[in-house]
């Protein structure tokens, strides 16, 4: 999967292996489709490294840490 631009810190799957979340020293979050190896989505709001990323049980949430408090 290629995607963030720099060190990934973090990855969550979801129970049912469809979907990952990883957290990056570039600041974002990005959804990954794992059976297509595809990113669905690139989420930006931190302002600095994500530390790490957890999916919901029912994979509808996801949520992450982060050095920006």
């Amino acid at each position: 999967l290629e995607g963030h631009s720099d060190w990934v810190t973090s990855v969550a799957i979801s129970e049912d292996g469809k979907t990952a979340v990883s957290g990056s020293w570039d600041n974002t979050l990005r959804v990954w489709d794992l059976a297509s190896m595809t990113e669905k989505a690139c989420l930006e709001g931190h302002s600095d490294t994500v530390e790490s990323v957890a999916i919901s049980g029912d994979g509808k949430t996801a949520v992450s840490s982060c050095m920006d408090s």
